[in-house]
């Protein structure tokens, strides 16, 4: 990918987000399905940074988080739909008290039962949720203290803990959303974080929120970074927003700045051959081949783990939202790290 190449795709790639508003930017991938809370590869990224710091120590709690957001995101679908919250709360109680409803998965009403006994170190996350409006957010409607419940767990469970530091560096952060979580969970006081966006609205947000935050502007195909700036590397969503050539391009910068691993999500990827590239807008919506992308992580000197989101969630717990369906996570190691 040539000098020129890259300037015109990165001139598209700011034009498609400076064109948002600030105040938009601050909250659109932070809503719904994607709220860092819920989501599936947000919880994933804090997993993976709390089972680096202290390796097998939480795998218990993690798959518990992780059946948090399975359970919170079906919740917030029956909402979106136009079920009322006190009609479908009476449902999943009942069905947890040995009522037979086949509209309510069986991971929700063995939630829902775990959650009720008296023995059960996690707060009823799922009467909460459904007890309680936000009136000064309707664009979520679960209620804010069962979104936090495990934010609060964690920040109890890491107190007093030791680690040594890890540098972390977000790729296309937007405007701290990933970050805010891994403040809000305890992790961020274990690692040395910082981010980087191509969007100036972004980082404005980034930094008003978070001062004394490394947020800078800069770009996943020539990010300017030295060699090895961080010893871990994540990306939510960034590789299926870009041209064919500009995805082998940050493969490459990505690898190249990472010391140690990467983890790089994509949340729509197959078992295809080749990328099916999808013009939109001024960038792009593809579907990522796992083959042709693990290749080219191996090509910029990585081994490479592929973690389907659905085969997980379905092992754990027997359940897959259409969300997370053709989600992946593609866990990319240094050779030599």
């Amino acid at each position: 990918m040539d000098e020129s190449a890259i300037r015109i795709e990165n001139g598209r790639l700011k034009a498609s987000w400076n064109c948002l508003s600030s105040e938009t930017l601050a909250i659109y991938l932070a809503i719904a399905e994607q709220d860092q809370r819920i989501n599936a590869h947000s919880i994933l990224t804090r997993a993976l940074l709390i089972d680096t710091l202290w390796p097998g120590r939480f795998d218990s709690l993690i798959t518990e988080e992780m059946r948090f957001g399975v359970v919170m995101t079906w919740l917030l679908e029956q909402l979106q739909r136009g079920a009322d919250r006190y009609a479908l709360l009476d449902r999943v109680l009942n069905c947890a008290s040995g009522a037979a409803d086949p509209g309510i998965p069986e991971v929700v009403r063995e939630t829902a039962t775990w959650l009720q006994t008296d023995a059960c170190p996690i707060p009823d996350y799922v009467s909460e949720s459904l007890m309680f409006v936000n009136p000064d957010r309707p664009e979520s409607p679960l209620g804010e203290l069962a979104l936090d419940t495990f934010y609060e767990i964690w920040k109890a469970q890491l107190s007093g803990l030791t680690a040594e530091r890890i540098s972390v560096l977000e790729v296309a952060c937007g405007s701290g959303n990933d970050y805010r979580g891994l403040r809000d969970s305890g992790v961020g006081s274990f690692i040395d974080y910082s981010g980087f966006d191509i969007a100036s609205k972004n980082v404005e947000n980034a930094r008003w929120e978070f001062p004394r935050v490394n947020f800078f502007e800069a770009s996943i195909l020539d990010s300017g970074l030295p060699d090895g700036a961080a010893d871990y590397v994540f990306a939510h969503d960034i590789i299926g927003h870009l041209s064919r050539e500009g995805m082998e391009r940050a493969v490459s910068e990505i690898m190249r700045i990472a010391r140690r691993e990467a983890w790089i999500h994509c949340y729509n990827a197959a078992e295809i051959e080749d990328h099916q590239i999808r013009p939109f807008r001024l960038y792009f919506k593809n579907r990522i081949s796992i083959p042709r992308f693990s290749a080219s992580c191996r090509a910029a000197g990585a081994s490479v783990r592929v973690a389907p989101i659905s085969a997980m969630l379905r092992r754990k717990f027997n359940f897959v939202q259409d969300y997370t369906a053709t989600s992946f996570t593609f866990i990319a190691t240094k050779q030599g790290a």
